[in-house]
């Protein structure tokens, strides 16, 4: 955890109550920060909290693969190939070194046919080498993960083939991803070996044109199939009439440490001497020293660097270029003082072996500041309100509020109308909700699957009497919302697509449902306050007794979650908001928390500025074979192995929205308090600011607040988007204290 270690001088600087003095003397201070702490709410890439939780090491899972963008259940034709007596499919792989891993799998996505009894046998030729087939899991049947010896891999052309000697139609189907569903799903492209970064938005081919990373997918080079046991292949045209051009969803995860990984802290106020410190006074950086520790086995490394800036914003452009201070495991290195007030370190982990990592325990940052400008005056902090900004890892993008698919859909579904007599926030989500609910009744859209699109989807209702199934009702409530300026997100859990809506007045995520199945949110009974689905996803390892020490087995043939009878469950206290009792039983609703065993979202909200990239008919008969998720896993939820993108930090699910973060120092006069506010607000338009409850007045993002003496001042601060949403305020409450000078009482003289 961050730590402060304060000395000081003739200054002496307190926290709830502080007087100013000048002619300060100078103030020894350390901000002693653990990686573990510095993971959680900082920076990362390609790194992880270490297997032992003492601290962070270089992340350890690489998937390989290259058919995320066109995987899924598609309407422009054949998707399956079938595998039986005499059929054989191939998967290469081309690997740039001679693999080194703790753990080997081939992981791909097989269903059986329809005329298959039990789990035909089945069997993997990796380079030659015989491994036979695993069981399916009761969770994911269609996912195999085989475990295959590390040393049948080696440095260049790898093959994998997959047989059955079942009789036709009574083996398998393997799915294959069709070249021309790529484009949709996020091309053709591979960073660092699978297609995860392109098809989450996270890298611009173009932008990244030129990186060794980055490669071009020849649709089909890699795939091919035998139809006479494995003496000639026809490449790259696959499915029943050898037709189709693409690739077979077959994965090859290898656990093993990535060779570089970075992880920064988040920015560090070199003027503060606690946590706790509201109002600071101005200083000067006299001298810095920064104290790093790690644990570096042979063949392993870490770089430290550093950068300032004059701001708290990460988003800045202030923030200057990163500078190498020094490299090793356990050092203290002068850093020469730059004359900004914030600083940020970072970490670069390295390692040449990948079975062996660095593992970054802690930094300090020693300081000594002299607080040189202070006036005189004192004051009281009453109460504060100062929500610390979390960034995401991930670039998240959200809609444009003012899409005119957005306006189009407000008027066509009445919106303004169906909200003017509500209450606040949460009341209109919930109002939208239920609209939203019963719209149609649940349908698989089977026939033309229908754009991320809230119109399109009521168009198609109004063709087929239906819009779809929970990814449409989800699609048309997060534009609804959108439409009015709220900020939301499709959210994955078993088996169901939903939604999470930031209520600015909860100032949090909630998992809102509009299904027509569902309409409903989940709440704990023992606060009060609605769910998000990270909070359910804990309320399930709860009921199910899953932990680090019994956590979930993704491979387990035997039924181990939702409805399923003779299972111990631990009550948990939730309850539900109202939902739809003409199609659930009031004595057993919907569930929600019970299907939040595995959690994930989509990067971006854009669907209408950015149609693509998304899943192919997400969700429709096929288990979410698209490889552009954030996944959330912690000790008692394994990684599953055809995913790349993974987070156990709650920074990446729930990055600070809608609120002002702000830094309060003493201004060059007594009774002057120099105010600098910072926001990450989607669509944002204006700070708006609110002293001595005069009013809300738009405002710059710094301003001189001027108290009134002798009296208590309040000061709040919130940001408004531009459809006129306004976000939790923040605050900042001041006594100033009566100070009337001493006059010693005169005694009158007897007058005669």
């Amino acid at each position: 955890m961050r730590k402060h270690t304060v000395t000081v001088g003739i200054a002496g600087i307190l926290i709830a109550l502080f007087t100013t003095r000048a002619n300060a003397q100078s103030t020894q201070v350390t901000t002693d920060l653990s990686a573990i702490e510095a993971y959680k709410n900082g920076f990362v890439n390609d790194v992880m909290i270490a297997p032992l939780a003492n601290g962070v090491s270089l992340y350890n899972y690489k998937l390989l693969e290259n058919d995320g963008p066109g995987a899924g259940w598609s309407q422009k034709g054949t998707f399956l190939e079938p595998i039986h007596e005499g059929v054989l499919i191939r998967k290469q792989f081309v690997l740039d070194e001679v693999p080194v891993s703790s753990k080997t799998h081939v992981v791909f996505f097989m269903i059986k046919s329809k005329d298959a009894e039990g789990d035909p046998p089945y069997y993997l030729k990796v380079n030659g080498t015989d491994v036979a087939g695993v069981t399916a899991s009761w969770h994911e049947p269609s996912w195999r993960w085989v475990e295959i010896p590390a040393a049948t891999l080696k440095k260049g052309l790898n093959e994998i083939i997959i047989g059955c000697d079942a009789p036709k139609n009574a083996g398998y189907e393997l799915l294959f991803a069709r070249e021309d569903e790529y484009e949709g799903g996020g091309g053709k492209f591979t960073y660092g070996g699978n297609t995860a970064l392109t098809s989450a938005g996270q890298i611009d081919p173009e932008q990244e044109a030129g990186s060794p990373l980055l490669k071009k997918i020849a649709v089909g080079a890699t795939s091919a199939k035998s139809v006479d046991g494995g003496r000639t292949w026809s490449v790259g045209k696959l499915g029943p009439g050898d037709s189709i051009v693409g690739e077979y969803t077959v994965r090859l995860h290898l656990e093993r440490f990535e060779s570089t990984g970075i992880l920064a802290s988040p920015p560090i106020d070199l003027w503060s001497t606690s946590e706790n410190q509201v109002v600071v006074p101005q200083c000067s950086i006299q001298s810095l020293q920064m104290e790093a520790n790690a644990f570096l086995p042979k063949e392993t490394s870490v770089i430290w660097e550093i950068r300032t800036a004059n701001t708290q914003d990460m988003h800045s452009t202030d923030w200057g270029a990163w500078r190498r201070v020094g490299e090793g495991g356990d050092f203290t290195f002068a850093i020469p003082a730059s004359g900004h007030r914030y600083l940020q370190w970072r970490a670069v982990l390295s390692t040449e072996n990948p079975l062996r990592t660095p593992v970054v325990h802690r930094v300090a940052i020693h300081r000594s500041i002299n607080a040189d400008t202070l006036t005189k005056g004192d004051y009281a902090i009453v109460s504060a309100r100062n929500p610390v900004h979390r960034y995401p890892s991930f670039k998240i993008k959200y809609e444009d509020a003012n899409h005119p698919e957005l306006q189009l859909l407000k008027e066509k579904l009445k919106l303004l109308k169906l909200v003017e007599d509500t209450q606040g926030d949460f009341e209109k989500i919930n109002r939208i909700r239920h609209l939203v609910s019963s719209l149609w009744k649940h349908e698989l859209p089977s026939v033309e699957y229908p754009e991320w699109n809230a119109n399109h989807i009521l168009e198609r209702r109004e063709k087929f009497g239906a819009g779809g199934m929970c990814m449409q009702f989800s699609v048309v409530f997060m534009q609804a919302l959108q439409a009015l300026g709220y900020n939301v997100r499709h959210t994955n859990i078993f088996a169901h697509e939903t939604v999470e809506v930031y209520v600015d007045e909860l100032g949090k995520w909630v998992l809102v449902d509009p299904e027509s199945v569902f309409d409903s949110y989940e709440y704990n009974t023992l606060t009060g306050i609605p769910l998000n689905v990270l909070e359910q996803h804990q309320f399930f390892l709860q009921e199910l007794g899953f932990s680090a020490r019994r956590p979930i087995d993704w491979t387990s043939p035997v039924p181990w979650a939702w409805r399923v009878e003779g299972i111990e469950r631990v009550k948990q206290p939730l309850n539900f908001s109202t939902f739809t009792a003409h199609l659930n039983d009031p004595k057993n609703p919907p569930p929600q928390h019970i299907l939040a065993g595995f959690i994930r979202f989509i990067p971006r909200s854009d669907f209408l500025s950015n149609p693509m990239p998304r899943p192919v008919s997400n969700g429709l008969q096929i288990e979410w074979p698209w490889n552009g998720y954030v996944n959330w896993y912690d000790s008692a939820t394994p990684r599953k192995l055809q995913y790349a993108l993974y987070s156990d930090r709650e920074a990446d699910f729930y990055p600070t929205l809608n609120q002002v973060q702000y830094s309060a120092t003493h201004g060059a006069q007594e009774g002057e308090i120099d105010i600098q506010m910072i926001t990450s607000t989607p669509n944002f338009e204006s700070f708006e600011i609110n002293i001595n409850g005069q009013g809300w007045q738009r405002s710059a993002a710094g301003f001189t607040w001027k108290l009134r003496p002798a009296a208590l001042n309040t000061l709040e601060m919130r940001t408004i988007n531009t459809v006129g949403v306004v976000g939790k305020p923040s605050s900042l409450n001041i006594l100033w204290h009566y100070r009337e000078p001493f006059k010693p009482l005169v005694k009158e003289e007897n007058k005669p």
